[in-house]
């Protein structure tokens, strides 16, 4: 086993979110490398790089998917290395092959859990995370081709009398965000195509936007509703609620609504 460690530290939605296990960790390796493909801070990687006094590299899909995450494996041979996560560390399936690498190579790994996307959506929507059913990622069409997987998993959840959450495509070196606004027409866009009533303007969903910062809106309603809503700068995120709503949830979606729908 080689005694050289990659550590895979989930850092939450900005440098206000590091903990003090992380900055121990991050200040005593040899490098540290910043994940710019599966999600986003929402702050900048200057503005971390500040905090945490030194150089961090920014690695994007290219160098982790095409080419192996070669820059993290070549540093590893000279000494312990991080790798930043934005968010939680091993949501994306991207750290956990990093993960599954590191240890056919030989190496030690240690993962510190951060704040991420589904954790923070699903408690701060107000809902109950015992209600929530199966995940899906919304992506933009493709060559005019719009993928129906998220359509039959927001189906399956309503059968079950579940909430769906949506996390919506980012694309962080081309700056491409989906917005609620697109989602929800994207979802219209799959009932037209399917007709099986799953998808309706008078759905109930909540909208969130910039999770985690100063400026997050959390905003329940309708789907035709929170069409029409300016939910600001991104990332947004969607959950499509239940059919039948807890009479708690129900409450829980009004205080929210007055709190952060601003």
């Amino acid at each position: 086993m080689n005694s050289n460690t990659l550590y895979i530290i989930g850092i939450g939605f900005s440098s206000d979110y590091l903990t003090l296990k992380s900055l121990n960790m991050i200040r005593k390796v040899k490098e540290v490398f910043i994940d710019g493909y599966t999600s986003v801070l929402l702050d900048d990687w200057r503005s971390l790089g500040a905090v945490l006094g030194r150089d961090c590299k920014v690695l994007y899909r290219r160098d982790i998917e095409e080419l192996n995450a070669k820059m993290i494996f070549e540093a590893l041979k000279k000494g312990d290395v991080a790798l930043l996560v934005p968010g939680d560390a091993l949501i994306a399936t991207t750290h956990i092959n990093l993960v599954i690498e590191a240890r056919k190579r030989g190496y030690n790994v240690e993962i510190v859990p951060g704040v991420s996307v589904v954790s923070a959506a699903m408690s701060l929507s107000g809902l109950m995370v015992y209600k929530f059913g199966k995940i899906a990622t919304l992506t933009y069409p493709k060559d005019g081709i719009v993928y129906e997987y998220v359509y039959d998993v927001v189906k399956e959840n309503m059968l079950r009398n579940l909430h769906t959450l949506l996390l919506l495509e980012i694309d962080v070196e081309r700056g491409l965000f989906m917005s609620i606004r697109e989602a929800i027409d994207t979802l219209f866009t799959l009932e037209n195509l399917r007709g099986e009533g799953v998808i309706s303007k008078e759905n109930l969903a909540v909208g969130m936007s910039r999770l985690g910062g100063q400026d997050m809106k959390i905003c329940s309603g309708s789907l035709q509703k929170l069409m029409e809503y300016d939910f600001g700068k991104p990332p947004h995120t969607l959950i499509i609620t239940s059919p039948k709503l807890h009479f708690i949830e129900e409450e829980a979606l009004v205080v929210i609504n007055d709190i952060y729908c601003r």
